[in-house]
């Protein structure tokens, strides 16, 4: 999986993202409303410290996420997404340490989520990768379970160091540019 920070010449095919993630879930939130930061990921993540990547195999897009910046050291992961045929390979996995990288050079030392209560395995993937429940909280009408992690040096170093796994799953290394050399939950 190739990993570029958000352009929005993309803006498209990630809202297609975003769309089929939550089919299947009434959020008692009006589409702009519940897409209000992505159609603005310059003005909410970027230019406030945070991040947004989008992950793609080939020319297709495969994967999004961000994190938005709350405090100096604390953010937000918001809008993880894997395309529905690729979850369980690891991209998640992948696009998340990089996230976490990301955030750890950026000085954020705490990254804090929601995820859909509903969502088991969603769930599972974040107690998997250290986060702890702090919480429940509603998205909307959909209750949420509230995590939060402390990062510390070794997710410093993230996804840049991650070589790609055996089952097909991401590629290696993800450069400083913010360019892969040759990468719901609710939130």
């Amino acid at each position: 999986m190739r990993i570029i920070r958000y352009r929005p010449e993309f803006r498209e095919p990630m809202l297609d993202l975003h769309r089929s993630a939550l089919e299947g879930f009434t959020l008692g939130l009006t589409q702009q409303q519940d897409e209000a930061d992505l159609v603005a990921i310059e003005d909410v993540y970027l230019r406030n410290g945070g991040e947004f990547l989008l992950g793609f195999i080939g020319e297709r897009l495969v994967a999004m996420g961000g994190f938005k910046r709350l405090t100096e050291g604390l953010a937000e992961v918001r809008r993880m997404r894997i395309a529905r045929d690729l979850q369980g390979r690891g991209y998640g996995t992948y696009l998340l340490r990089e996230l976490e990288r990301r955030a750890f050079q950026s000085g954020v030392r705490v990254l804090c989520l929601d995820a859909a209560r509903r969502r088991s395995l969603t769930l599972e993937f974040y107690r998997k990768h250290g986060y702890q429940e702090t919480g429940q909280s509603f998205y909307g009408i959909v209750e949420t379970v509230q995590f939060r992690k402390a990062l510390d040096q070794q997710n410093g170093q993230g996804a840049a160091n991650q070589s790609a796994p055996s089952n097909g799953g991401p590629a290696a290394s993800v450069g400083d540019s913010g360019v892969a050399g040759g990468p719901p939950s609710v939130s």
